[in-house]
């Protein structure tokens, strides 16, 4: 097995398996909820409108800024899906709260209802999905909403973060977490397990699985993005792997893109899209319309402009457009890193709803006036 497809199959039986509670029968007996059943969503927000309104992209920022809950000032990511009643549930990575301890929890889930949010909280009120240990947390990627007869499934790709004082920025990826939620219809998420996926590794190296993920029927796609360790090289390069949504447990429909073709063999998985121009850690793809619309920083999150790249298939030929400056701030301490599309959101505009995450590097800063650790909304060309 080549370096890139290391984790890979483990990841996508994870997912498999995971998935595969949206598409079995009725008749299945409902899994049991644990300790987590506890968690609750503090407002209590009435159902949304029907059919969800068009905002405006100064709404959504005027909406965004003015959030004020205790256990969520601030967060970054901001991975986000529509829910079958109409909800939309966000995932957030490191929280700032400021009227609770500890002052940051390593992910945090916001549900809106049209113009009402509330948080997720747990009785402990930490993170809604739990940390491996002191040092190592989990940190949201993206999120994957499937629909069952009478509820749905939230899958969150998380990676598996050691917050030491190596690797990058004194944070090094281990592996991919999938935690999921089932919810009931205007109820509260409940967290049904958390799954980690791939083994604890210090490769620098190794794949990023989970970095996103996309439906169009009748395929799930499953991205995973990877640095290559050459010297001045800070984008990342992209992979892509599929599994039949109508059958994700089916072992012999699952497919990797080689560079040529979809085939069965793990090993055999190449980059979409290379290093050289390549993506941040953490992106999205969407189906949209009758394209793959991938958005993200080029050449990782240090550089300072968002692009947005389309295709018509999942695997590419990837065209690049430069949309807009977003300085990664490294030298300034005012970050901008980590722009996600949001299609699920109609604007009025027509346009697509992206979030840029911000965050700055100066901590008192940020306990002080944590509205600058707040996703910025922008839109651009759907």
């Amino acid at each position: 097995m080549t370096r890139p497809a290391r984790g890979l199959a483990a990841l996508v039986a994870a997912l498999a398996l995971l998935l595969a509670a949206c598409t079995g029968s009725d008749d299945e007996p409902e899994r049991q909820a644990g300790p987590s059943a506890a968690l609750r969503l503090a407002p209590h927000c009435p159902p949304p409108p029907q059919p969800p309104r068009k905002p405006t992209l100064d709404q959504v920022n005027r909406l965004g800024a003015s959030v004020d809950l205790p256990g969520w000032q601030a967060g970054d990511i901001g991975a986000s899906g529509r829910l079958s009643d109409g909800r939309l549930v966000w995932l957030f990575g490191d929280t700032t709260r400021t009227k609770l301890e500890p002052p940051i929890v390593a992910n945090s889930m916001l549900v809106s209802s049209g113009r009402c949010i509330a948080q997720l909280v747990n009785a402990k009120k930490g993170p809604v999905i739990p940390d491996v240990s002191p040092n190592v947390v989990r940190w949201p990627m993206s999120v994957a909403v499937a629909r069952h007869a009478h509820h749905d499934v939230i899958v969150v790709l998380c990676s598996r973060i050691d917050r030491g004082h190596t690797g990058s920025f004194g944070f090094t990826f281990l592996g991919t977490s999938a935690a999921v939620f089932t919810v009931q219809p205007g109820q509260a998420p409940q967290l049904d397990k958390v799954i980690d996926v791939t083994p604890d590794s210090r490769d620098e190296e190794q794949v990023n699985w989970g970095a996103a993920v996309s439906l169009r029927q009748p395929w799930y796609y499953v991205y995973g993005t990877r640095l290559t360790g050459q010297k001045y090289d800070f984008g990342r390069e992209l992979y892509v792997a599929r599994l039949a949504a109508s059958d994700p447990g089916n072992r012999k429909k699952w497919q990797f893109w080689d560079g040529s073709q979809w085939q069965a063999r793990v090993g055999q998985a190449r980059a979409v899209l290379p290093s050289e121009g390549g993506v941040s850690q953490t992106l999205s793809v969407d189906s949209v319309g009758d394209r793959f619309v991938a958005v993200s920083k080029r050449n990782g999150d240090i550089s300072d402009f968002v692009y947005k790249w389309t295709a018509p298939h999942a695997w590419g030929p990837w065209t690049p457009v430069e949309e807009l400056k977003a300085p990664g701030g490294f030298d300034t301490g005012n970050l901008k890193y980590a722009p996600l599309a949001h299609p699920e959101i109609q604007l009025a505009s027509g346009k697509l709803l992206v979030s840029i995450s911000r965050n700055t590097t100066d901590l008192q800063r940020l306990f002080k006036n944590p509205e600058i650790g707040r996703p910025e909304f922008v839109q651009l060309p759907r």
